[in-house]
């Protein structure tokens, strides 16, 4: 059994701390435009200034992870919006972020519909090279590498990363962004060399941008570190990830989603030395910040349960191990799908643990599944070129 840990869910998955422009992008600048115009115009004054009002408040609460209070927000901003006309500046702006909270929530073919929606609107009224283009353009980028489709997320980001060069500079901290989500696509194809180059320029650019604590700096910190994890490089990645985990901290306190990543991270790299005391402690913690803040059901806590899992399958404690197991398993087929790699990494240990504790019928039927979502994640990767191994396409959260 590989020594792995339950990578994946994407922080970002997961997932994570987005700010301002951000790991998915929030497309702000043709709503500026609208209310100049509005102002310009003295039409609508008070019903957009009362739209702007709710709309701030489901971002923001969206941003806290207060995603029961942002939702109903955001679909009513969307409503109100769509009202005036379909092809409104704001229903673009809050169609993107009524996605930004799906795609939080791993409501992944949801939040597909309402950034393709987006960029519809943005593409014909701002053209093909806009920055909310590339904003739109990121999202869907995010999504099909969620999904492991890594074929139609590489055009995508680099897309983005060209329409970013061109309209904010070489230097500008959105293109770090970019050659973060970029090198963590590079990363998982297993184009190892690519990606630490590309997290590398990333951090360098987001470290003059905003100095070395600043919260931005969180993914591009833990996707390094799970690449040096990755290579059994344990002292590399030790500090990135808790550097990573301070400046959340620091911009977070303790309950937001973006802090349980790095916990169940820094609790995957010491599961991955033997140091199961210290692993446990930290998935300990991370499980109970996540019941809190993303709910009991969340793909985050799915992939913390995993984790906790196998390092009681380790460990040798089989009773404690096969229930983890069976919580992970309801938690991530409801959430990802029955036919997920991460799934499959969860029913073929589950199956091991099943034939230790003498139940070999059972354990068979588990492994025959494990086996036949193994064969359609490789032959999906051989028809996107990408090296994809099953153990290896799901570990540390991403972001």
């Amino acid at each position: 059994m590989s020594p792995e840990s339950i990578e994946g869910v994407e922080d970002s998955t997961i997932m994570s701390d987005r700010m301002n422009r951000r790991w998915y992008r929030m497309g702000f600048v043709s709503l500026v435009a609208l209310i100049v115009l509005c102002a310009a115009t003295g039409s609508g004054a008070t019903e957009p200034d009362g739209w702007m009002q709710r709309f701030e408040e489901g971002v923001k609460a969206r941003e806290a992870a207060h995603y029961g209070e942002a939702e109903p927000l955001l679909a009513q901003a969307l409503r109100e919006a769509a009202q005036s006309r379909a092809d409104d500046a704001r229903v673009a702006v809050a169609a993107n972020q009524l996605g930004l909270l799906y795609h939080d929530q791993g409501r992944l073919a949801e939040a597909e519909s309402l950034y393709q929606r987006a960029l519809g609107i943005w593409e014909a009224q701002l053209g093909p090279e806009h920055e909310d283009v590339a904003a739109a353009l990121n999202n869907l980028a995010e999504i099909a590498h969620a999904q492991g489709e890594w074929s139609a997320a590489e055009p995508l980001y680099e897309r983005v990363l060209k329409i970013e060069r061109k309209t904010l500079g070489p230097a500008h901290p959105d293109v770090a962004i970019s050659l973060n989500n970029l090198a963590e696509l590079y990363r998982k194809q297993g184009r190892e060399l690519a990606a630490e180059s590309s997290y590398q320029l990333a951090l360098t650019l987001m470290e003059q941008a905003h100095g070395p604590d600043h919260v931005e700096l969180g993914p591009v910190l833990n996707n390094l570190a799970a690449l040096y994890k990755g290579r059994g490089m344990y002292a590399w990645a030790e500090p990135l990830y808790e550097r990573a985990l301070k400046v959340r901290q620091l911009r977070f306190g303790s309950e937001h989603p973006a802090v349980v990543t790095s916990l169940n991270n820094l609790g995957c790299l010491y599961q991955s030395q033997g140091l199961y005391a210290s692993a446990q402690r930290y998935f300990d913690d991370a499980l109970t910040i996540a019941e809190r803040v993303s709910g009991p059901q969340s793909s985050l806590v799915g992939t913390i349960v995993g984790n906790m899992a196998f390092l009681a399958d380790q460990q040798g404690l089989m009773a404690q191990a096969q229930l983890l197991y069976q919580r992970a398993l309801v938690i991530q087929q409801q959430q990802l799908g029955l036919h997920h790699p991460t799934v499959g990494l969860l029913v073929e240990r589950y199956a091991v643990v099943l034939d230790t504790i003498g139940q070999p019928v059972e354990a068979g039927l588990f492994a025959a599944r494990a086996a036949s979502i193994r064969a359609r994640v490789q032959s999906e990767a051989i028809k996107q070129g990408a090296a994809s191994r099953l153990r290896t396409t799901v570990g540390e959260v991403r972001h």
